[in-house]
């Protein structure tokens, strides 16, 4: 497998304290409700990489240190999205495992034993929407921040070429994004007001997505089911999985009240209630 190198010539140039506080300011190029975004350009970069490597969809994710919350940035398309919430919604994929060992997962035929194997819960799925192979590449900036995304409809491995032009896709999308908080340090003055113009609040001790409605729907859940935020978390996505919805949509219903977790819980006992 290649391996992505993305950020290694930053130096001591870095984002606040990593991932883990800039992905609570998530935009696009498509994103007309902020000014500037730390993300700016990297819809471009997907893109490029999509052509470059001849794939038929590509997606950029950040996530958090522990995986267990991410922020998908820019889709080229539906099934791109699609993959990226059903590994989210499962917990595995060779996204996931692109971020966590920081190094690229390069899948040529999702229809193989091994891949059954190795992603139980993704695999399966993952081929009945359409998809036939699966490239991962992480992002870094130095630090471990996101994953690109490249999917084809036809089973097929990515030529060394391919695989170099989506390697330097990935190190672009680093740099793009370290460049960008570089630029709102520029026209903030500081660090410290170039994150609250962005909403990033690196001292905050709560998690990185506290304020996204799949983290809020997670803490109601908590309180219905009578566990841990983690946990809840968990099973939120497990009742997103079994349901066949996306968790956003889940999420949706828990902050609006549409859907109790209570009726999940482990034990008989009796209903809180909603006040």
């Amino acid at each position: 497998m290649g391996e992505s190198t993305a950020g290694d010539r930053h130096g001591e140039r870095r984002l606040p304290d990593s991932s883990d506080h800039i992905v609570q300011q998530r935009g696009t190029e498509h994103d007309a409700a902020h000014k500037t975004s730390l993300f700016t350009g990297v819809g471009h970069i997907c893109v490029t990489a999509m052509r470059l490597t001849g794939v038929d969809g590509a997606a950029v994710a950040v996530l958090t240190n522990t995986t267990k919350l991410r922020e998908l940035v820019y889709a080229t398309d539906a099934l791109a999205q699609e993959l990226d919430e059903l590994q989210f919604t499962v917990g595995e994929g060779p996204c996931l495992d692109a971020y966590r060992i920081q190094r690229a997962e390069l899948w040529h035929d999702m229809d193989s034993a091994e891949a059954a194997a190795r992603w139980p819960a993704f695999t399966n799925d993952a081929v009945s929407l359409g998809a036939r192979a699966l490239f991962a590449f992480p992002v870094s900036q130095p630090e471990p921040l996101g994953v690109l995304e490249l999917y084809r409809r036809t089973i097929g491995e990515l030529t060394t070429a391919e695989r170099d032009a989506a390697a330097a896709c990935a190190v672009a999308i680093g740099r793009t994004v370290l460049a960008n908080w570089e630029l709102q340090v520029a026209e903030a003055g500081s660090e410290e007001s170039a994150a609250d113009a962005l909403g990033v609040h690196p001292d905050d001790p709560a998690d990185t997505f506290s304020r996204t409605k799949i983290h809020l729907a997670a803490g109601m859940a908590a309180v219905q089911l009578a566990v841990p935020v983690d946990e809840a978390l968990d099973r939120i996505r497990a009742y997103s999985y079994s349901h066949n919805r996306s968790i956003a949509d889940v999420a949706d219903d828990i902050v609006a009240r549409r859907l109790s977790m209570q009726e999940e819980r482990d034990d008989a006992g009796g209903h809180d209630d909603w006040n």
